[in-house]
């Protein structure tokens, strides 16, 4: 009898416990959602169409299966002397270099609004366009495995030459574009990923010729002809930051949901709104 009354009890007080905690879940206050617009946008004189992608923040507590909605959105771009409205688009808006020039050395002020009551902006100022003495130098590398096997792999170094007295911030961007009679009717590309400086400033190499990276290249055997198209793109500070944190961002699929835990310059709202500029050359491997 005494046994059986020890389970009894063990039995209510467990589904105390059950009832206790569930209800007080049902009492967690959440944080507050506040509503913000996400903006996207990168001008610089060497586009030919601007877009600029505006989206909303999402909830991260309570009922998150439901999106927020950004009402009726409306947009202006000014360098200061001269104000336009953006043409709207399915996720944002767009502009032409006939609407509004993107000059160099210029400011420009993104403003954005919603009828729900929603205001973001943002400012950037144009690089100056740069000549950065880019070079390629191409070379074949042996290698011997533990198992004395020997293989070889095609690499080319990428240099650069840093404008002296000024603060620059880069992005560097390579592809392979290769043209085949036999297999190929339009060329094929290779974008190289996940090289080392792809983001880099010039601290510490101020004025001096230095290695952006090496990269391992597609042979050139099985094809008539192939190029590599370099781009060096002069940024400034923001688009760098932005990228750089992004780039480290260890979070979820979403990194702007209620707080951004990465670099933003949109006053109101999060995201980025940022300039650069482009220095390339292309060079012919075969």
């Amino acid at each position: 009898m005494k046994i059986v009354l020890t389970i009894f009890l063990t039995l209510v007080f467990g589904l105390i416990i059950c009832t206790s905690c569930e209800k007080d879940v049902d009492n967690v206050r959440y944080p507050e959602f506040k509503q913000k617009l996400i903006i996207a946008g990168f001008i610089s004189p060497n586009n030919m169409h601007h877009f600029i992608s505006v989206t909303s923040n999402r909830k991260i507590y309570g009922d998150i299966s439901t999106n927020e909605t950004l009402g009726n959105l409306t947009a202006t771009l000014s360098d200061n002397t001269r104000e336009i409205s953006l043409d709207t688009t399915k996720s944002g808006f767009v502009f032409k270099p006939s609407d509004l020039p993107i000059v160099v050395g210029k400011t420009y002020t993104l403003k954005v609004r919603s009828d729900k009551g929603l205001f973001a902006e943002a400012s950037c100022s144009v690089p100056f366009n740069r000549s950065f003495a880019l070079e390629i130098d191409t070379f074949r590398r042996v290698v011997d495995d533990p198992f004395n096997y020997k293989y070889s792999s095609f690499m080319s170094n990428f240099y650069f030459t840093d404008i002296q007295g000024e603060d620059n911030y880069y992005r560097f961007y390579c592809e392979q574009i290769s043209y085949s009679s036999s297999y190929h009717l339009s060329p094929s590309a290779n974008r190289f990923m996940g090289y080392e400086n792809e983001y880099f400033n010039d601290k510490g190499r101020d004025g001096k010729r230095s290695l952006i990276t090496t990269i391992n290249i597609e042979e050139t055997i099985a094809v008539d002809s192939s190029f590599l198209k370099v781009s060096l793109l002069n940024t400034d500070k923001a688009y760098f930051d932005y990228h750089k944190s992004l780039k480290n961002y260890s979070g979820g699929d979403d990194p702007f949901t209620e707080a951004s835990p990465i670099y933003t310059n949109i006053k109101g709202g999060l995201g980025i709104f940022a300039a650069y500029t482009i220095d390339s050359l292309i060079f012919r491997l075969k």
